[in-house]
């Protein structure tokens, strides 16, 4: 199925834009693999600067849009397509082509729109979620229609094509690194999944033991080597960490319980209590 990179520059005359009243300048398309997110052919510009916006708007539709041509022939991906939808509707009303319904576009057309996902990469904020958040594209707020009213239209056709390089480099990035967010298809093969890493461990340490988890305490808390300080200690610290065991006379055989190991709870009673006892 062929993806497209997919955009659509309006002109608007208020303070925001309005797709039902904005003037198309530009459409922007390039075949792409969406896999990996390669450019498969070169970036086309219709410019209503150099035709005319009914012009550049019908040839568009007649390529991609008109009746019979099936939807898996145009795949959009782009940034916020419910804009250039919006457009495409309402100049297919005003230059009276064959009518398309928003069902057609936004219910039958597959199609990829990269917007939320720049939303949770921006934690989850509308505010500020563009393109030139995550990469040193400028922001085009106002210069486009800036330079459109001055008729400059060198700087709005190399914005463009900014535009369109920075969103397949943006894709490429997220297609080729996705396994590092640790999420894999259902039943994928294992070399597919990302390694887990491990610092700490290496794969020789506890061979016998494939279920031990791969916590930095199973080499840094426990190693044999760190017991044997304890073979320094002087009798009198060795007295006073471990509380006194009761005894009767010397010739009095030591009780059966007293030859099993004590338990962390015992180990570690208060001396203090035991002298009270006596």
């Amino acid at each position: 199925m062929p993806a497209y990179y997919f955009a659509m520059e309006g002109y608007h005359a208020g303070d925001k834009p309005d797709p039902a009243t904005d003037t198309v300048i530009s459409i922007q398309y390039q075949k792409i693999d969406l896999t990996t997110g390669e450019p498969l052919e070169k970036l086309t510009i219709l410019k209503a600067w150099e035709d005319s916006e009914k012009s550049i708007v019908t040839r568009f539709y007649n390529q991609f849009l008109k009746a019979g041509i099936p939807v898996t022939q145009f795949i959009p991906v782009g940034m916020n397509l419910d804009y250039a939808f919006e457009l495409i509707l309402a100049k297919c009303r005003q230059y009276h082509l064959p009518a398309l319904t928003s069902r057609e576009l936004y219910y039958q057309r597959p199609r990829f729109d990269l917007a939320p996902v720049i939303v949770l990469l921006n934690d989850g904020r509308f505010k500020g979620a563009g393109l030139d958040t995550f990469s040193a594209k400028k922001s085009d707020a106002g210069r486009i229609n800036t330079w459109y009213e001055r008729k400059e239209f060198r700087p709005i056709e190399h914005t463009l094509q900014d535009e369109a390089e920075t969103f397949l480099k943006l894709l490429q990035y997220l297609s080729k690194y996705k396994t590092r967010l640790g999420v894999t298809r259902k039943g994928a093969p294992v070399r597919h999944r990302p390694a887990e890493p491990s610092p700490t461990r290496s794969e020789n340490a506890h061979p016998s033991r494939n279920d031990a988890p791969s916590s930095p305490s199973v080499t840094t808390e426990k190693p044999a080597a760190k017991k044997t300080p304890a073979l320094h200690k002087s009798s009198a610290q060795i007295a006073k960490a471990q509380p006194p065991r009761k005894s009767h006379a010397g010739s009095r055989p030591a009780s059966p319980h007293a030859s099993k190991p004590l338990t962390p709870l015992r180990k570690h009673t208060p001396t203090s209590t035991s002298n009270t006892k006596k």
